[in-house]
């Protein structure tokens, strides 16, 4: 048993009694210290050394109050300080010590009695390594395997660097492939229309052969309803070569659907719903609803990248959105401050939006609207309007549900 697999929030004092009646020992991802680390710059050192160690590698957790025999932990070594205080200033030397900075570095303490405490420190495994150690004048990298850290090598480090390259190069070519068979209709189904809203969320893990993150089929298909299509809910749901698939008819035998989501066995997620609608009153005008789109953007990204979390899988995540068989129709907004303006049909099949990369996950749409904001700014853009009008002078999103 490891902590990886368990939330952090869930993280309490029998998480941390399993690992030590189950022996866990030390090893790539988890290292056990009997006592916090000291102010003087040795024991800061030491601190930047173990943190960044695991970002460079595959990420971890560092677990402080616990003591350990050669390797092993063998019971609590409580700490008695205060624990706000404690917390804080270790994620202050992160900050500050650390370059560049680790995204979504995660520290709590954990109560064993009422006077003392444990401390949890989860280190995510980093896409924009390597960390290099930068306190008092230091210039060091650290990498970690299951003996512990160490100095990387010339060529290790040249693989560090070039990491994040070949990420994003991967991620391209996955994408632009998945864009292509939707366009070409040959998505896993046959949908309603051509005009269409695609969504995929990309773990960057799901591109990395050594993370040894993946979805499991076996647990995701009993949480189908985690992966509702946009615009509605799972009414049906397959599993099928490349994960899981949920569907927006309810009809077994339908030849057709309204909406899809792809969940693929790496943790990618791919949603598409048709979004082109015939104007009333005239069968010659085609129209996308821009707000409606808009609404889908945030709600279904958001809750995608939440079930994604809730599944392991750790950010950051990337959203990638598309619009699809665009050309003709006209991008209209019908209310919420919106002026109504003729705006010629669209000149192009396809929009392509700015990426969003997610390093956190926000509890509601309200507060994840804004990091999405580049989005939907363009979105208004391809309508004829400066910037979105969901978000009031102060950034805030004000569209009424």
């Amino acid at each position: 048993m490891t902590l990886r697999n368990i939330g952090f929030d869930s993280i309490d004092k029998f998480s941390l009694q399993r690992l030590i009646d189950d022996g866990t020992a030390e090893s790539r991802n988890i290292e056990y210290k009997a006592t916090t680390y000291g102010g003087n710059d040795d024991a800061r050192a030491e601190f930047l050394a173990d943190v960044s160690s695991l970002a460079n590698t595959v990420g971890g957790d560092l677990i402080l109050g616990i003591s350990a025999s050669d390797g092993t932990p063998t019971a609590f070594s409580p700490l008695k300080i205060a624990a706000e205080q404690e917390c804080l200033r270790l994620q202050n030397m992160a900050l500050s010590g650390l370059e560049p900075r680790i995204p979504n570095l995660q520290i709590k303490s954990v109560p064993l009695s009422p006077d003392d405490f444990a401390i949890v420190i989860r280190i995510p495994r980093s896409y924009n390594p390597p960390h290099r150690v930068v306190f008092k004048g230091k210039n060091r990298f650290w990498a970690r395997s299951s003996a512990g850290k160490y100095e990387p090598d010339v060529e290790e480090l040249r693989a560090l660097f070039v990491l994040a390259p070949q990420l994003a190069d991967k991620m391209r070519e996955f994408r632009e492939s998945r864009i292509a068979k939707i366009a070409a209709g040959e998505a896993p189904v046959t949908l309603t229309g051509k005009c269409c809203l695609a969504l995929h969320v990309i773990p960057l893990s799901a591109f990395d052969i050594g993370s040894g993150t993946a979805l499991s089929i076996s647990d995701i298909h009993q949480n189908y309803n985690y992966f509702p299509p946009m615009f509605g809910s799972t009414n049906n749901w397959r599993v099928n070569f490349d994960g899981l698939l949920t569907l927006s008819s309810p009809d077994l035998s339908a030849t057709q659907q309204r909406a899809y989501v792809q969940v693929f066995r790496s943790g990618i997620i791919e949603s598409v719903a048709v979004v082109g609608q015939i104007n009333q009153g005239d069968s010659t005008k085609s129209i996308i609803e821009a707000l409606s789109v808009e609404m889908g953007i945030i709600a279904s990204s958001r809750k995608y990248a939440e079930s994604l979390a809730a599944s392991g899988l750790a950010t950051p995540f990337v959203l990638v959105v598309r619009l699809l068989g665009t050309k003709g129709h006209q991008l209209v907004y019908t209310r919420y401050g919106f002026p109504k303006t003729a705006v010629p049909n669209l000149d192009r099949d396809q929009l392509h939006f700015s990426e969003v990369i997610l390093d956190t996950i926000p509890a509601n749409d309200l507060t994840f609207a804004p990091m999405v904001r580049s989005v939907l700014d363009q979105l208004a853009n391809a309508a004829g309007f400066a910037q979105t009008a969901s978000f009031n002078s102060e950034g805030v999103y004000v569209v009424d549900k």
